[in-house]
């Protein structure tokens, strides 16, 4: 009798029309009331969605919840079980009836049927109850936390692992490290790409075993929540997370594999033809193929926008085929890169442009020894962006190629003849004095300085005549260039020598009028303290 009272109520209440029927020229249905969930402990059974009988949703789920409640302080157990009615299911618990479940607390939109709604809640209805009891047995609480012991214990083992191999790891690169440097400076190169290299490969064994270690923390963590019937919702969600993820992830790889293959075949293709162009001018360079001037000298830079130009063409080809190129966050990055790099490489495209022509000028090559602007110095290396150069006194100047293009740039190291180039002096002498005395006496210099060519010989050039004297012009092929400074040096010394010698007054600086006496150094006083000839002892 009291079953059949219960089920003419709930299909009194379960026939009410829903929000959403209204007869013609009613009154706006107010909107639905908020959905309400029935918990048990800390799992959520169910959620109601319709109000019934009058009784909205909230009110529904709290008489369900008192329900369950109830049953569990007194400790009355049973199988659950879903009774069929023609307009909605009963829940059962043995044969205590707790709460129905009404066609309108169905989630329709997401694909969900009543009978799939009363099959999930049943189930999630007697794992509730069971983590319930389970939480009152003193043995279940024993055994899970052992377990969650052992688990504890398994991660600190694998913890401490992980560390021991990061460091093995890294002492094993430091170990490779300092062997190839040592390697390397045996054969004079420089060793800072591979110290590059391996900072990137410690940092990178640094990070994989960091996202080892929080995985496994997430493992473990995972499990520990699940041994626990308060905590297990939160455990499964982090399960769940977690295989969701790597089932995303891996699906996401599956279907990026044909775009990467094209990506790989792409770069594989692109290294054979840098090579094969390498190859190609590596030959010339070395005079294996026999080319004009010109291209030899410029195969190293050609070799390089060869191999430049191809991986630029290799990655255009290859963008559309990147994993995410399509996407919104990559264009917006692609957008802002390209703003940076047209800000910012304006004055590197200037200094790569002069390098260019610089290279493929030819005005001067690396062992050249030249004058850049008031810089003189040995040409040491010549790259795209700047040029340095080693002067006399063994200072290194980088000076950027866009100041060298547009310097005046005399290179000493090249000539129009084949006695190279000159090396020339100036000197202003008396009316008084000969002029045939003067050219000898330089030419006399000239031959007793080191590092000067006797052939061809050098020569003189009257070059001014002034006011109070003349300007005479030394000029002789210099054997070394990269020595120039010290042999003009040494021919200084050897014209004061030659026209002291000889009682020639140099007229530099000028005067206003003759002096008493010549002013020449007699070779009486060409030492004086503390002056030492080269044989004299110290």
């Amino acid at each position: 009798m009291r079953r059949a009272w219960a089920t003419a109520v709930l299909a009194l209440f379960l026939s009410f029309p829903g929000p959403g029927a209204r007869a013609a020229g009613e009154p706006a249905a107010p909107p639905p009331p908020e959905p309400a969930d029935v918990t048990v402990g800390t799992r959520v059974v169910t959620t109601f969605r319709v109000e019934v009988f009058g009784k909205p949703p909230a009110l529904r789920a709290r008489d369900a919840t008192r329900s369950l409640e109830e049953l569990v302080r007194e400790g009355t157990w049973g199988e659950v079980h879903v009774r069929t009615d023609p307009i909605g299911r009963l829940f059962f618990v043995g044969s205590r009836m707790v709460f129905g479940l009404a066609p309108g607390d169905v989630a329709t939109a997401r694909g969900e049927t009543l009978d799939a709604a009363s099959e999930a809640t049943a189930r999630r209805l007697s794992q509730a109850l069971a983590e319930v009891r389970e939480g009152r047995s003193g043995k279940d609480l024993l055994v899970a936390i052992f377990a969650s012991v052992v688990a504890t214990a398994l991660f600190l083992l694998v913890a401490g692992a992980l560390r021991r191999l990061r460091q093995l790891l890294e002492g094993r690169l430091v170990a490779l490290t300092r062997r190839l440097v040592a390697s390397v400076e045996a054969k004079g190169g420089g060793f800072l790409p591979l110290l590059w290299t391996t900072r990137a490969a410690t940092w990178a064994v640094r990070i994989a075993i960091g996202l080892a270690d929080l995985f496994v923390a997430y493992l473990w963590l995972t499990f520990v929540l699940r041994r626990f019937p308060w905590t297990r919702p939160w455990g499964e969600q982090l399960g769940h997370f977690l295989f969701a993820t790597a089932r995303a992830f891996g699906a996401g790889v599956l279907r990026q594999l044909p775009d990467l293959a094209v990506v790989v075949f792409i770069a594989v293709l692109t290294r054979f033809l840098v090579k094969l162009s390498n190859a190609f001018f590596d030959a010339i360079e070395a005079g294996q193929l026999k080319v004009s001037e010109a291209l030899a000298e410029t195969a190293k830079p050609t070799r390089r926008i060869a191999a430049s130009v191809l991986w630029i063409f290799a990655l255009i080809m290859a963008y559309p085929y990147l994993p995410g190129s399509g996407t919104d966050a990559f264009k917006g990055v692609s957008v802002v890169v390209g703003v940076m790099v047209s800000l910012g490489s304006t004055t590197i495209v200037g200094q790569v442009l002069s390098g260019f022509m610089l290279l493929y000028a030819r005005v001067f090559r690396v062992g050249d020894f030249v004058r850049i602007g008031d810089v003189e110095g040995t040409v040491e290396a010549q790259g795209l962006f700047t040029t340095k150069i080693t002067t006399p006194w063994n200072d290194e100047l980088s000076i950027p190629n866009a100041v060298v293009a547009s310097s005046s740039l005399r290179n000493y190291s090249r000539s129009k003849g084949p006695s190279g180039p000159l090396l020339s002096t100036r000197v202003t002498i008396g009316y008084d004095a000969a002029w045939r005395q003067v050219e000898a006496l330089l030419l006399l210099a000239a031959d007793r300085t080191e590092g000067l060519k006797k052939d061809p010989a050098p020569f003189v050039r009257h070059w001014a005549l002034q006011d109070f004297y003349v300007e005479y012009e030394l000029n002789a092929h210099i054997e070394r260039p990269e020595e120039r400074i010290a042999v003009l040096t040494a021919l200084h010394a050897s014209i004061q020598d030659s026209f002291n010698e000889h009682g020639v007054q140099i007229m530099s600086p000028h005067y206003l009028g003759d002096p008493d006496s010549a002013k020449v150094v007699p070779p009486a006083k060409w030492y004086p303290s503390p002056a030492r000839r080269k044989a004299d002892p110290e």
